[in-house]
């Protein structure tokens, strides 16, 4: 009974256990009843509600739930104790998200871990600060381990074990992007999510080198919008990215003047993620999409517009102004248009994560990735793009008046 209170055997092996040793149906569903297993797998959404499924059950969980349509800095947020997991922790909804995809924030102190997890979601995880390492296994007879520091971008597979441990001398915060609100959404059946034995085994079958990426975990089967020239369809296929600030990226001239790109594809997930950097001086080329990106800086500092209706910015009814520095997190709405503007003195650096997903293509909720593969065809030609000829000229008057703010010089021509 304590290894199914700590979420170490699912309620079914539990049953069929008790069943072998004599106990009967009714008597092992009373133990079930009276040992509620830690990972919450005893949740009920309530039905007829106004709040979604995904909503009650970030609110059963305990823990602080950061809202809105920009967070500054996410290393900031306040966070309480999580029993599910055994650490601090404080769920994150991004307005943009539109119930597509969510993010959490877990902190690790020195010398602890998180309880084992497992569930029938995708989780992408970005290392904000500290050090320390995943164990992740189907079955404890073969546990495969991997060390992971600042910067870091990896994702465990689909409903495997998973324990995150600090191994270094101050906590360690990282920030999750998962597709929960779908997934509970969908089924509003927590037991089915966390406390099911199914083995993904084309996902990961205990290979060893499961965490290992290099030059030869690009794939030429990438694509990645914008992404042009030299790396033109090609894709980082792998569980990890050992820094995220320093991974060599692709020329996305299509996206913007002098703009980098990587697509990244972890774990076979559908969830997709791609690092995205523009130099000193210059502003990305503005686009929209279904929702769901969470984009999160990780380098730089600068702002981004966002707005609604029409190309012309000035014309729009609704908009909006993001800073952002090292460490904020927005969604740009369902199909608003939104411009990135590097407003510092040296380059600026994001990652994106979408429940759309590269590999494993998907069009549904507010277009999905049908919108995103128009993201490089201009209005003009039923696409979500609108290239600097055509935007608004108060867009660049803008941008000069912050340039002179740093005393930096733009790079436009």
């Amino acid at each position: 009974m304590v290894r199914l209170f700590r979420g170490l055997l699912s309620q079914g092996r539990f049953s069929k256990r008790a069943r072998r040793m004599g106990f009967g149906r009714e008597s092992a569903e009373s133990i079930l009843d009276t040992v509620k297993p830690s990972n919450g797998a005893g949740f009920t959404a309530e039905p007829y509600s106004e709040k979604t499924p995904y909503r009650q059950w970030i609110e059963s969980d305990g823990i602080p739930i950061h809202i809105g349509y920009h967070i500054p800095d996410v290393r900031a947020l306040p966070l309480a104790p999580w029993a599910r997991l055994g650490v601090n922790g404080a769920h994150v909804v991004m307005e943009g998200a539109e119930g597509t995809d969510g993010a959490y924030v877990c902190e690790i102190p020195v010398g602890g871990r998180t309880k084992p997890q497992r569930y029938l979601f995708e989780e992408v995880l970005y290392v904000l600060d500290g050090e320390g390492e995943t164990t992740i296994w189907h079955d404890r007879t073969n546990k495969h381990s991997f060390r992971w520091s600042k910067g870091a971008l990896f994702s465990p597979p689909l409903n495997v074990w998973r324990e995150h441990a600090n191994r270094g001398d101050a906590p360690a915060k990282l920030v999750a992007v998962t597709d929960l609100p779908v997934v509970m959404d969908l089924f509003h059946n927590a037991s089915f999510i966390f406390d099911n034995d199914f083995v993904f085994t084309d996902r990961y079958g205990s290979e060893q080198d499961f965490s290992v990426c290099g030059p030869d975990r690009v794939r030429e089967k990438g694509r990645a919008p914008g992404v042009t020239g030299e790396g033109r369809g090609k894709v980082y296929e792998c569980s990890m990215i050992p820094d995220a600030r320093a991974l060599p990226l692709f020329a996305a001239e299509a996206r913007g003047r002098r703009n980098r790109t990587s697509e990244i594809q972890l774990a076979e997930n559908s969830l997709q993620c791609h690092v995205s950097e523009f130099p000193v001086g210059v502003y990305k080329r503005a686009h929209r999409h279904g929702p769901g990106s969470h984009v999160l800086v990780i380098g730089g500092r600068g702002y981004s517009l966002l707005w609604t209706d029409t190309p012309r910015f000035s014309e729009s009814a609704n908009q909006t102004r993001v800073d952002w520095g090292d460490g904020s997190l927005f969604v740009p709405p369902d199909r608003w248009f939104h411009q990135h503007f590097n407003g510092g003195e040296s380059p600026a650096r994001y990652m994106a994560v979408t429940w759309i997903g590269g590999k494993y293509f998907v069009e549904a909720l507010g277009g999905g990735g049908r919108t995103h593969r128009l993201g490089t065809k201009s209005v003009h030609h039923g696409g979500n793009m609108i290239d600097y000829p055509d935007e608004d000229p108060l867009i660049r008057e803008i941008f000069e008046q912050e340039l002179k703010k740093s005393g930096v010089k733009m790079d436009m021509a």
